[in-house]
C-alpha cells in the first residue's frame, strides 16, 4: 500500500500471505496505475482498475480494533467487529467512484432541478435535534455548502445517484476504494487518523463537519477523498453480519433483501476503530442523521487512458 504520508510502499502485516497471489494480465500493470486517473468528462470521480483487494480482517486485527475501541468505550465488545471477519480476496470489475462526497450544494442542485424534498430529519421530536437540521427549507449557510451533505435517507441518496447518471457503490466498492488492492487499516495506510480525518468532534452545528478535500494526507492509493471520518456513506448492500463469509468473491453485490442498508466509513463523531476502512455499520434505509452522507459510483465499459 502507499503511505501518502511518507510516499513510501509498505504492507501491512495482516496481508502478507496475499502478496504473491497469482494475476491477471489486468492486475500485472505497473503499480504507477493505482494512480488517480480521471476522465475529461468525468472530473469529479476516480477510476478504480479491475481486479482483486483483501476485503475485510482477520481475527488479528479485530483484537487490535477491539483494544482500540475499548481504550474510548469500556462497553465495546469483540463481536463488535465480527462482520468484518474473515480476510479474503474478492475480485471486481473496473467502475468510476466519487472523489468526494456529494455536498450541500450538490444536493441542492438535485432538489431544485426535480422537485425532491431537502436534506431534513423529519424524525426530529427536540429543539437539540432540530437545531441539527443545518437546511431551512431549500436554504442553507454558505459556510456549508462545500461540506457534505447529511440527513439524506438511502432513498434521498439513490435518487441524487440516478439523476445523475449514476448509483450507490457497492460495499465492496467502497471499501476497495478506501483500501486500495491490499487492505490497508486507513486510507492513507496505518499511522493515526490525526491531521487526516475529521473524527472525536462534538457537535457545533455548522462548524461540526470539515469542507470535502480538506486533507490531501488522508487520501486513498486511488486518491480519493474523506474515506475515513466526516460522514457516514451509504451503499448499495443489504447488511448481512455473515455476508463477508459466506458471499460472493466475484462482485458482491450484498443479498437480494434485508433489513438494513449497510454505511461505511466513520463519521465526525466517531473515534479511530471506527474509521477503519474494514468496519461496517447498518442503519433502516429510511432514516436520515446528522452524520450520514453518500458518495456515487459508476460502472464503466471501457477504461479512461491514464494521464
Amino acid at each position: 500500500m502507499v503511505d501518502q504520508a511518507q510516499g513510501l510502499v509498505t504492507r501491512e502485516p495482516i496481508i502478507e500471505k496475499f502478496i504473491n497471489w497469482p494475476e491477471s494480465p489486468e492486475e500485472s500493470k505497473p503499480t504507477s496505475d493505482l494512480a488517480p486517473m480521471i476522465a475529461s468528462d468525468l472530473t469529479d470521480m476516480a477510476f478504480i482498475r479491475v481486479g482483486r483487494f483483501a476485503r475485510g480482517s482477520n481475527f488479528k486485527s479485530n483484537k487490535e480494533a477491539f483494544k482500540l475501541c475499548r481504550k474510548q468505550d469500556k462497553a465495546c465488545r469483540l463481536w463488535w467487529f465480527s462482520d468484518e471477519y474473515p480476510l479474503k480476496l474478492v475480485k471486481l470489475d473496473s467502475y468510476w467512484i466519487d472523489i468526494y462526497e456529494v455536498t450541500n450544494e450538490k444536493y441542492l442542485q438535485f432538489v431544485k432541478a426535480t422537485g425532491h424534498p431537502p436534506a431534513l430529519d423529519d424524525s426530529c421530536t427536540t429543539d437539540s435535534c432540530r437545531e441539527g437540521n443545518l437546511w431551512k427549507g431549500e436554504t442553507f449557510s454558505k459556510a456549508i455548502r462545500r461540506q457534505p451533505v447529511t440527513q439524506v435517507s438511502w432513498y434521498d441518496a439513490v435518487a441524487y445517484c440516478k439523476w445523475r447518471g449514476k448509483r450507490l457503490p457497492t460495499e465492496a466498492e467502497w471499501e476497495k476504494a478506501a483500501r486500495g488492492p491490499s487492505g490497508s487499516m486507513y486510507p492513507w495506510g496505518s499511522g493515526s487518523p490525526k491531521g487526516r480525518a475529521t473524527y472525536k468532534r462534538k457537535w457545533r452545528g455548522i462548524y461540526t463537519m470539515s469542507n470535502v478535500g480538506s486533507y490531501p494526507s488522508g487520501v486513498s492509493v486511488y486518491g480519493v477523498h474523506d474515506m475515513a471520518g466526516n460522514v457516514w456513506e451509504w451503499v448499495s448492500d443489504w447488511y448481512s453480519r455473515t455476508y463477508y463469509t459466506f458471499g460472493t468473491k466475484n462482485n458482491p453485490k450484498g443479498w437480494e433483501e434485508g433489513k438494513y442498508k449497510s454505511l461505511r466509513g466513520g463519521s465526525w463523531v466517531n473515534y479511530g476503530d471506527t474509521l477503519r476502512s474494514a468496519f461496517r455499520r447498518w442503519s433502516q434505509p429510511d432514516v436520515r442523521f446528522n452524520d450520514t452522507g453518500f458518495r456515487c459510483a459508476m460502472s464503466v465499459s471501457t477504461e479512461p487512458e491514464t494521464k
